[in-house]
C-alpha cells in the first residue's frame, strides 16, 4: 500500500509550537491474521469487551502501520519508529490511527478530519509531554 506523508503541527498546553513529519503506511495485513491477541491490552478493556452484548454491530477491520516520525526540535535529524494499529468501518480513511515507538518515547492517536488532514494528539518521551497534532498531507507526484 502507498505511504502516507504528513507535515504536523504539533502545539503543547504551554504553547511550545513544533513542526514535524509523520511517514506511515498499512501494511495490507489484518492484525487477526497476523497472530496478534493484544488490540484489548488492557484486562479490563478485554474483559468488557468479552462480555458487551450488543443489538447491532458494527464491523471493523484493523490493519498494521508502521513508520517514522521526525520532530526536528526533538529528534534532529533522526526518525523514531512508530508502529501499531489503524481501524477502519466499510470504506473510506481509517476511522483512528495508534502509533507508539518500541521504547515508549512516542505514543500518538489521531483522526482524519478529511482526505488530507489529521488531528489527534502526541505524549513525548519519559516526561510525557503533550502536544496537539495537526496534519496536512503531503501529495508526492506520481
Amino acid at each position: 500500500m502507498d505511504e502516507f506523508i504528513y507535515n504536523l503541527f504539533l502545539k503543547s498546553r504551554g504553547g511550545l509550537a513544533l513542526l514535524g513529519v509523520l511517514r506511515y503506511r498499512l501494511t495490507g495485513i489484518e492484525v487477526d491474521q497476523a497472530g496478534d491477541d493484544n488490540i484489548f491490552f488492557l484486562p479490563a478493556l478485554r474483559q468488557a469487551h468479552a462480555n458487551q452484548q450488543q443489538q447491532e454491530t458494527i464491523e471493523a477491520l484493523v490493519l498494521r502501520a508502521e513508520g517514522s516520525i521526525t520532530i526536528p526540535a526533538l529528534t534532529g535529524s533522526r526518525a523514531i519508529p512508530v508502529a501499531d494499529v489503524a481501524f477502519f468501518i466499510q470504506m473510506g480513511p481509517p476511522i483512528v490511527t495508534r502509533l507508539f515507538s518500541a521504547d515508549s518515547t512516542v505514543l500518538m492517536c489521531f483522526n482524519q478530519v478529511n482526505n488530507q488532514q489529521i488531528g489527534g494528539g502526541l505524549l513525548w518521551g519519559p516526561t510525557t509531554t503533550s502536544f496537539a497534532l495537526l496534519g496536512r498531507r503531503q501529495m508526492l507526484p506520481a
